[in-house]
This record gives C-alpha cells, sequence and structure tokens, in this order.
C-alpha cells in the first residue's frame, strides 16, 4: 500500500515540538489530567513517526527523494525567531516570568506565516497554525500580565500550541497512513 498524502519532515518536526510543550507545560495540571496528555502527545507523536517512515520508504521505493525545503529564506525565517525568541525572553522574564510561554508561543506562531510562503502545498494548514499559535501566545501574554498565572499560561499557551501542532501533524500522519494512492513528491 502507498501513500497520497505525504507526512514530511516539517510534520515530524511540528509532531516532535508539539510533543514537547504538551509533556512540559501540562506538569501544573495535577497528575490526573497531565499524565493522560503526555500519553496523547506521545501516541500522536508515534502516529506521524510512522507516517514520515512510511513516507520516506515509498518515495525511495518510486526512486524520489523526500523534499526538504530548507533554503536560505527558512535559515533567515529561524535565525529572526532566535534573535526574537531569546531577546524577548531575556527582556520579559525580569518584568513577568509567566509571560514567556505566551511570548515563546507568539514567536512560533509567527514564524509560520513566512513559512506558508516557502511551502505552497501546505499554505492553508500553515497559515491556520500561525493564526492559532500566535491567538494562543497573545492570550497567554494577557493573562501572565493580568492574572500572573504561570499554570494557566502554560495551559493556554503551552499546552493549546502543543495540540495545535500535533493536531496538524496527526491529520496529515492519519492521511498518510489511511491512502491507497501513490505519493506524489510537493
Amino acid at each position: 500500500m502507498t501513500t497520497g498524502r505525504p507526512t514530511f519532515v516539517g510534520h515530524l518536526i511540528g509532531a516532535s515540538f508539539g510533543m514537547v510543550f504538551v509533556i512540559v507545560n501540562a506538569a501544573g495540571l495535577g497528575a490526573a489530567t497531565a499524565v493522560p496528555l503526555r500519553i496523547l502527545a506521545v501516541a500522536a507523536f508515534a502516529v506521524v513517526l510512522v507516517a514520515f517512515v512510511r513516507t520516506v520508504r515509498v518515495l525511495r521505493a518510486a526512486g524520489d527523494r523526500p523534499p526538504v525545503g530548507f533554503t536560505r529564506f527558512f535559515w533567515l525565517v529561524v535565525v529572526i525567531e532566535a534573535v526574537a525568541l531569546f531577546g524577548g525572553l531575556a527582556v520579559l522574564r525580569p518584568i513577568e516570568p509567566a509571560a514567556a510561554l505566551g511570548w515563546i508561543a507568539l514567536v512560533v506562531g509567527v514564524h509560520f506565516y513566512p513559512l506558508a510562503r516557502l511551502w505552497r502545498e501546505g499554505r492553508r494548514q500553515l497559515l491556520s497554525i500561525a493564526t492559532a499559535m500566535t491567538i494562543l501566545g497573545v492570550v497567554g501574554l494577557l493573562l501572565a500580565f493580568t492574572l500572573h498565572d504561570a499554570v494557566l499560561v502554560a495551559t493556554v499557551s503551552g499546552v493549546g500550541s502543543g495540540a495545535v501542532l500535533l493536531g496538524w501533524s496527526l491529520l496529515q500522519a492519519v492521511g498518510t497512513l489511511s491512502a491507497r494512492s501513490a505519493v506524489t513528491p510537493g
């Protein structure tokens, strides 16, 4: 069986960051909630990993290489993201420590906007991710500066962002694993 909806390295990267967002930021929710969320996050990542391996195998069998798309533009976006991320954290942490996760979600969300320009095939999905994570980041910042509640910010901006990243990747992976037509590389 082959796949018509490939799961690429970007899905794997998104799922890995999403899993980490959930695992790390679910801590304040208590074991009864955090443990099932963490198990679901790891399971979702495993499904994405299986779909990615399947895509690579199908493409190799067809004599194709999976497209990566890590161009200079991509690396420029990543460098700008890193500068904004660490620069903003250096400014925000002394003022309001709870704001850190809101800032991280905001910066990561915004970085998906230019990436949507780079990868046309997934543009709608990337724009949706960008918008959802940017909103979660802004809400987290507002919560941090108004309620000063790090657990609430971690839930909204951390677990919420992780769910967005994992959900996007998981939907693609399920499509990969359930499709019956041949892969058509980007």
